[in-house]
Order: C-alpha cells, then sequence, then structure tokens
C-alpha cells in the first residue's frame, strides 16, 4: 500500500522527513521494518508490515515507554508470530505493528521514570485532540511530573505517527497500555465505530469493557484524535505491567483483523 498525500488535520502539521517511512536491514528469516520518524534522542521508530490488503489496520505499543514495557514485549511477540503465520492475515487486510512509539523512555527505564519522552513529555497528551498544556490531577497518573508538550503535536514521535496514519489511511487502531482498566473506545464522546471495535475486542478477552472509570481528564489522546480523523480507534490496557497477555491477544488480533465497519460509517 503507497501513502498518499496528507489531508488537512486543523492545525498546521506539516510532512516532514519522519513520514518518510524507509527499510533498514535485519538478520535473515526476521520482518524488515520501515523506519518512520526518529525520537527526541534519535532512536529509530519501527514499523512492521504484513499483508497486502486495500484495508490498512495499526497496533501502536509503547506510547508510555519502559513504563509500559510489557506492551513493547507483546508487539515483539505479536510480530514473530505474524513473521510465521501469513495466513492470520486476511487478503484484504494490511496490518502495521509500531513496536515502541517511545523508545527513549524505554532505554530509559522501566520504572515510573520510563513514562514520558527526553523532552519530559507524555506523549498520549501531545495530540491535537482537546489538548491542554495541564490537567487535574484527580484520577490520573502521578507518579512524576509529566507536560504535555510546548503545543499539540510537538513532539517528533507524535508528528512522526501522525503524519504515517494519515499517509497509509489507516482505518482502526489499537493502542495499547498498562494496566487494568479495561478498553476504551476513541472520542468524546466515543464515535460509533471505535464502541464496535471495543464491543468486538471486549467479547474475546478478560479486559473490561466498559472499562474501569478513574474520574480522570483525558486530554490530547492518540485515540481521540484518531477518531476526530474517522479512523475506530481504542486503547486496550494489559492485565499488569508485568505480562503480555500474549494467549488472549492472539485472539485480540483475529477480532481486531476480522472486524468490519459497522454500515453507514
Amino acid at each position: 500500500m503507497m501513502p498518499v498525500q496528507s489531508k488537512s488535520i486543523g492545525t498546521a502539521i506539516t510532512q516532514t522527513q519522519e513520514a518518510s517511512p524507509t527499510a533498514t536491514s535485519e538478520p535473515a528469516g526476521t520482518p524488515v521494518p520501515l523506519i518512520i520518524g526518529t525520537s527526541v534522542a534519535g532512536r529509530p521508530l519501527e514499523v512492521f508490515r504484513f499483508g497486502e490488503g486495500q484495508h490498512a489496520r495499526m497496533i501502536v505499543a509503547g506510547i508510555h515507554g519502559g513504563y509500559e514495557g510489557n506492551t513493547i514485549r507483546l508487539a515483539q511477540e505479536l510480530v514473530q508470530v505474524l513473521a510465521v503465520r501469513s495466513d492470520l492475515i486476511p487478503p484484504d487486510i494490511t496490518l502495521y505493528i509500531l513496536r515502541a512509539l517511545n523508545p527513549d523512555g524505554e532505554a530509559r527505564s522501566s520504572s515510573y521514570k520510563g513514562r514520558v519522552n527526553d523532552n519530559l513529555v507524555d506523549l498520549n497528551r501531545n495530540w491535537p485532540a482537546l489538548w491542554q498544556s495541564s490537567w487535574p490531577s484527580q484520577g490520573c497518573w502521578t507518579y512524576t511530573y509529566v507536560t504535555a508538550g510546548s503545543g499539540p503535536a510537538s513532539e517528533p514521535e507524535t508528528r512522526a505517527l501522525l503524519n504515517f496514519l494519515i499517509s497509509y489511511q489507516i482505518e482502526a487502531l489499537i493502542s495499547y497500555h498498562s494496566a487494568a482498566l479495561g478498553i476504551f473506545p476513541g472520542g468524546q464522546p466515543p464515535d460509533a465505530a471505535s464502541i464496535s471495535l471495543a464491543e468486538a475486542l471486549g467479547a474475546v478477552s478478560d479486559y473490561p469493557y466498559p472499562p474501569i472509570e478513574t474520574g480522570c481528564m483525558y486530554t490530547g489522546q492518540l485515540i481521540d484524535w484518531a477518531s476526530n480523523m474517522g479512523i475506530a480507534a481504542v486503547d486496550i490496557e494489559l492485565s499488569n505491567h508485568n505480562d503480555s497477555d500474549l494467549y488472549q491477544n492472539m485472539n485480540v488480533l483475529q477480532a481486531f483483523l476480522a472486524w468490519e465497519l459497522p454500515t453507514g460509517e
């Protein structure tokens, strides 16, 4: 599937080198990732592609770096499985897996100190959807200081993924997190397609849907921006901060690939 010209996203986010994926060399027998951009520290953002269908779907892991490192391990395990089970990809689907959106946080720490990028930005507060420079702390993650960035899509990691999602016409998205709150559909209020996707994935997993609400005000989220762009999107929170939950996420993967956009959407 070839990229297409970016469409307007309201605020002026321009195409940059981050949006021009390039292949890198990998050992024989392993998938070759596309490099869709780099982190603040210059680490590559690696996307693996499976299938050649006309409908593009994407899995994003590691938006919170090493603090949610089990999502990165899950992405790696899914890549390994699909490398030998290409038959799992329906002929009309192309699946992209982003191993880690925040490789700097992954490299820094597996503790709460690994949550942000090298600019101390929470990348799931940096998207141009209900973006705010600050938000109430009630019910939200407060283990250490984080920011939402200097403005919407201020971070190279955010811009790289944003441009990829548009250029490659992604139709449905899973963003993996941890831990334990369940499945959140994109949009505030959630859009019908994201709700349908969340219901389909909740039906084949143990993750709570509707999700557990803590009272947190969510701002600048990836799935809310995706919803605004017409992409069906969900956050899935793994069971804890340690396990990849591969077994049940194989069920999630197959339901994700089989899911169809509701009629009229």
